[in-house]
């Protein structure tokens, strides 16, 4: 199976937007964030134009993760990978990458003198709410969490899907494939968990899975991906003033509209990803095996570093560079330490590094003959000597495997 390098890229790009989109949320219009700096809006418009289609966009790209990785994995081991790779990180995250943030909120917006230990002994006790800065929360971290539940959930399902050779082709068609919004949308009036809606993300990795299933989806959105940046684009600009001016609304007249507009935007940045992305990069090929660590520190190492920062008398543009470049360089950095450091890769979700074989000793290497080879030599000694008259028939010559149905073609091939 071809690698699908626009998924690459498209999840990387998004990992990496998150450098701006937090360092903006210190300088946007909404108080609530962990520290913030004076209001610019700059930052405002780059949260409010971008906020409602990223994380779609992971929660997608992940639903389309997981079909290809249940074409080549047992039910099991899937759930392994799963629990390996997302909720042992999540668990450690919360332990030790979150409470800085709280620590440095605290020290910020209540001016609290202690130290770091000493705070330590108050956050794990306090569960006041999963959403107050100075109380135990997964901060960041809430969007692992989700996906871990929602893999799970949805596995029986989408095996089932894999098992009937289900392909949704009415996705194909630019119309139809806008209907997904109304679920949705229906979808979002559901009960929220900490202010994140875990059955529409659960709508999105489904969907994802969907679109994965057959490759002329995915190329119908290339062909169709103009019609859908012609309703992205205005579309975002109405919240963007919706927002400016009578707040945003979560009624269901505005709930109606909100939706295609969002899910039209997760539309177009698939089809153009997979038009001008579906190739290989070294960059991406590098920070892809990074990009879940760098996830994971980025947000902690924005709030320390915008702590210090907003304690100088600076320019709003210099204070914004001068907190998201430095979180960035550290992100990779301390990526580098972890991808060295067996324990620290087991936290990070990363896999272990693949051993290259021991090569033989240089006089085993000389004399060793290979089984492969020896059972030819004895082959060709046989055929020499048997008459062409009593040759095997070429029907019964041909190899078990030539003849083997497809169905017992192994799980890639299927």
């Amino acid at each position: 199976m071809k690698r699908k390098e626009h998924i690459d890229w498209l999840r990387n790009l998004a990992i990496l937007f998150l450098f701006p989109f937090h360092t903006a949320r210190i300088f946007n219009d909404n108080p609530e964030f962990y520290v913030k700096g004076p209001e610019n809006d700059f930052s405002s418009a780059l949260v409010n134009v971008s906020s409602f289609w990223f994380m779609p966009l992971l929660f997608l790209l992940a639903g389309m993760s997981s079909y290809y990785a249940l074409r080549k994995r047992s039910a099991g081991s899937y759930a392994k990978e799963r629990y390996l790779r997302l909720l042992i990180p999540f668990f450690f995250g919360c332990l030790v990458v979150v409470p800085p943030q709280a620590y440095y909120a605290m020290k910020f917006h209540d001016g609290y003198e202690g130290g770091y230990f000493e705070f330590l002994e108050t956050y794990f006790t306090d569960f006041s709410e999963w959403t107050v800065l100075t109380g135990i929360s997964p901060a960041h971290l809430w969007f692992i969490l989700f996906l871990f539940l929602i893999s799970l959930a949805l596995l029986p399902l989408m095996l089932r899907v894999i098992r009937s050779g289900y392909t949704p082709d009415w996705l194909g068609r630019p119309v139809l494939a806008l209907a997904p919004a109304v679920g949705l949308a229906l979808l979002s009036f559901l009960p929220e968990i900490g202010g994140e809606n875990i059955f529409v993300y659960a709508g999105y990795v489904l969907l994802g899975f969907l679109i994965a299933t057959d490759d002329s989806i995915t190329e119908a959105l290339v062909r169709h991906r103009r019609a859908y940046l012609l309703i992205a684009v205005p579309g975002a600009a109405g919240i963007v003033v919706e927002r400016f001016t009578i707040d945003s609304q979560t009624s269901l007249l505005f709930t109606a509209w909100h939706y295609p507009v969002y899910w039209a935007t997760v539309l177009a940045l698939l089809g153009y990803g997979k038009r001008y992305l579906d190739r290989r990069s070294a960059f991406m090929d590098y920070f892809s095996r990074g990009a879940f660590p760098v996830y994971i520190l980025h947000q902690t190492y924005l709030i320390v570093i915008a702590y210090y920062v907003l304690q100088r008398d600076a320019h709003g543009a210099v204070n914004f560079l001068a907190i998201m470049v430095p979180a960035l360089l550290l992100s990779v950095a301390t990526y580098e330490v972890i991808r060295r450091t067996p324990g620290l890769r087991t936290m990070f979700g990363l896999r272990a590094p693949r051993r290259s074989p021991r090569p033989l000793p240089a006089g085993e290497a000389r004399t060793a003959e290979p089984r492969a080879t020896a059972q030819e030599n004895t082959a060709t000694r046989q055929n020499a000597a048997t008459p062409r008259s009593v040759a095997t028939p070429r029907s019964a010559a041909a190899p078990e495997s030539a003849a083997a149905p497809e169905s017992a073609a192994t799980p890639e091939r299927r």
